[in-house]
């Protein structure tokens, strides 16, 4: 922070002077007189800037930027008693990490610093390239999404642990439902959320399960397979109801003389020659 010192004929006027000079009222400044003044010599005093929350952020962050080699600039406004940080620069989606988990983990060691500097609690939010607004409209479809599914299913939908900024804004997504509701599992980092389907789906899932749709008619893949069966089954009856022709042995005897009349024998002895 900004120190400046003054000397004056007087402390008073010492430090209207200081204060002038750093554009601040008396109240946001701390001021240290360093000499009286007297007949002979001139009061002097320090001035500078009380720090607030809000500076205490800014310096971590911006002192965090500058060691890490980063190319970010960290500014903010203080908002019913919270201050909301905006990151900008190229590097922005360092700090931003995979699913904004760097910048989950810099906006807390930002609010602890700060509530732990003797100030009263305040809350701080960090954001980097309008990161959050979109998170928040990726995770609302989302939640519309597994939601429908539940009630199309009839099942439970758990989703994987998240931290408390996304699980309220799955809550708040579904709050109004018309499909299913939300309610929290787990304890600490593995604390997630289970969407849970509202009356109806069970119903529906289990029809479609078994073949059913919603308009109660069967699905087409089920009306196939029962029109092979029954074309199976007509196929079987009519091979059932066919005669059945008996097969003729023939090597029996009355096979031989029904085709081929009397049997011919062939008689026994040398060959006939011929001269």
């Amino acid at each position: 922070m900004e120190k400046i010192e003054v000397k004056a004929s007087s402390v008073e006027k010492a430090i209207e002077e200081g204060l002038k000079e750093l554009g601040i009222e008396r109240e946001n400044a701390e001021i240290e007189v360093l000499q009286e003044g007297g007949l002979f010599s001139k009061a002097v005093v320090t001035v500078q800037r009380k720090e607030t929350p809000a500076d205490i952020v800014i310096d971590f962050l911006n002192g965090l930027f500058e060691r890490m080699n980063l190319r970010c600039y960290a500014d903010c406004e203080v908002k019913d008693e919270e201050i909301v940080v905006n990151i900008t620069g190229s590097d922005s989606g360092v700090i931003i990490g995979y699913r904004g988990e760097v910048l989950d983990a810099i906006q807390y060691l930002a609010l602890i610093l700060v509530n732990e500097s003797g100030h009263n609690f305040i809350r701080v939010s960090i954001n980097a390239e309008n990161y959050r607004e979109k998170r928040i409209e990726t995770l609302e479809s989302l939640a519309n999404r597994l939601a429908y599914k539940a009630y199309r299913t009839g099942r439970n939908v758990e989703l994987e642990p998240m931290n408390p900024f996304e699980r309220r804004v799955i809550h708040t997504a579904l709050q109004n439902s018309k499909y299913a509701t939300t309610e929290s599992e787990g304890e600490d980092m593995n604390r997630h959320i289970v969407i849970v389907p509202k009356e109806g789906g069970v119903r529906e899932g289990y029809e479609e399960r078994n073949g059913r749709r919603n308009d109660g008619r069967r699905n087409d893949r089920n009306r196939r397979n029962d029109n092979r069966d029954r074309r199976g089954n007509r196929n079987d009856s009519r091979q059932e109801s066919a005669p059945v022709k008996p097969v003729e042995d023939p090597t029996s005897t009355e096979f031989n003389l029904k085709k081929n009349g009397p049997p011919k024998f062939k008689s026994f002895g040398y060959t006939k020659k011929h001269f």
